[in-house]
């Protein structure tokens, strides 16, 4: 059987990519784990006081998800404390993506914003408030542009990229996701519609980006103590290795190879606030 064109990128990128946070694992106190989680002992997946993620690749969208033995890795309740059941003897540090998928659907739509911070520009032209205009921005993106703001240029981009995007799933019964190489068919999809299908495609790019990013991650730490642990879309932690206080400047210099901007949070546990 002949092999689709995204083969490679899946089998011999994407698989090792994960693999390479799946087998360093996460640190945990044990009796804080007990306590937020109600787990099944009899695999208890733990070596060495951590334990082990699985990240499932075959989503429908291929945005892998890290649900293992009773713990959602990729929603950790960020409230009840349960976050401290991980942690770290010389410190985590965490990397969020800012904007990431304002910034993401601008280069699909071939889009330059040409600043920094997305979202001030946004609340700029919303004229709202910052948080206001996040809030704006990710229904927009999510849900369908609105009538009062599909004059902006970036919108009319998004709107014109969902519209020949659906024309092309419909005519020829798949539509090709750029980096990947995906194709989401017509015949393997329900329900669909055109909004639906942007959405799959922009979690798709995420996914690939962030496939070449932690490839980038593992060359750096090759042969260092700092390990990557766990990742969630656009967060990314890293248990700081001893004597690797500042490693963070060389892990910071591969997302700006991205051209994203980062914000970062420190602490010994997995329950940390701080950005900066």
């Amino acid at each position: 059987k002949e092999l689709p064109p995204y083969f490679d990128f899946y089998n011999n990128k994407v698989s090792l990519a994960f693999f390479g946070i799946e087998k360093n694992g996460i640190k945990i106190n044990k009796y804080e784990l007990d306590k937020h989680y109600e787990l099944n002992h009899e695999f208890y997946s733990i070596k060495n006081d951590r334990v082990f993620t699985s990240y499932n690749l075959a989503t429908t969208t291929r945005r892998p998800s890290n649900s293992f033995n009773g713990i959602n890795f990729a929603a950790l309740n960020k409230d009840n404390g349960a976050r401290r059941s991980f942690r770290s003897s010389h410190g985590f540090v965490e990397f969020d993506i800012s904007a990431y998928h304002p910034n993401l659907v601008a280069r699909m739509v071939a889009y330059d914003f040409g600043i920094q911070d997305v979202h001030q520009t946004f609340a700029d032209l919303y004229g709202t408030s910052y948080q206001e205009a996040k809030e704006i921005t990710f229904k927009q993106l999510y849900g369908g542009v609105f009538k009062e703001y599909e004059h902006l240029e970036f919108f009319q981009k998004v709107k014109e990229f969902v519209a020949i995007n659906w024309e092309a799933f419909n005519s020829s019964g798949q539509v090709t996701v750029p980096i990947s190489g995906y194709s989401f068919k017509k015949s393997d999809l329900e329900n669909m519609n055109p909004q639906k299908l942007f959405n799959y495609m922009l979690q798709n790019v995420e996914s690939a980006v962030n496939t070449y990013i932690l490839m980038d991650i593992h060359k750096l730490l090759r042969g260092r103590k700092t390990k990557i642990v766990l990742y969630t879309y656009d967060s990314f932690l890293f248990e700081v290795g001893e004597g690797e206080e500042n490693i963070e400047i060389e892990i910071k210099e591969i997302f700006k190879k991205y051209k994203l901007s980062t914000k970062t949070g420190y602490g010994d546990t997995y329950d940390f606030t701080k950005k900066g």
